[in-house]
């Protein structure tokens, strides 16, 4: 079984990038969601998006093989894991702050919805302490048409 950390709704609260000018970081303040995305285009993932509402509704999943999943769009190939190393002080560490209860409940939700559009073996994440875990089986493919699909239908992917 694969393994991936789900680092979703948790970014929302994490404020902005801002007027924060600091050498050491060219792209703006560590751990905040549009310093993250400018770091990755500027490190040759042009499509990597811009965080919506502050943070990246649907999440962003990295794996142990480096491909990412944001906000449902994939990015994965060593375009992908360079970008990663060079970012790494833009990714988020740690543990994440705890989610509320109605993240909790969308979080299942979309995992239901998944599996009513095509995904039956999508499952409920866990709430493992402060944040979430979500364990995706070899079956499941967040390249494959049909994830794509079920992904766009309950809101984790933009139309």
């Amino acid at each position: 079984m694969r393994r991936i950390a789900l680092i979703a709704l948790v970014l929302a609260g994490c404020g902005s990038a801002g007027a924060y000018h600091n050498p050491k970081y060219p792209f703006g303040a560590p751990n905040v969601p549009i310093s993250l995305s400018k770091c990755m285009r500027a490190n040759g993932v042009s499509s990597f998006p811009d965080p919506q509402d502050g943070g990246f509704p649907g999440g962003l999943m990295v794996d142990s093989s480096g491909q990412m999943v944001v906000m449902g769009q994939p990015f994965a190939g060593p375009a992908v894991v360079r970008a990663q190393k060079a970012c790494e002080e833009y990714l988020p560490h740690g543990a994440p702050p705890a989610l509320s209860e109605s993240q909790r409940k969308a979080a299942l939700a979309h995992a239901a919805c998944m599996r009513s559009h095509g995904e039956p073996d999508f499952p409920d994440p866990s709430f493992n302490g402060p944040g979430q875990q979500l364990n995706l089986g070899p079956g499941l493919d967040p390249n494959s048409p049909a994830f794509q699909r079920a992904a766009r239908e309950c809101g984790l992917l933009s139309r």
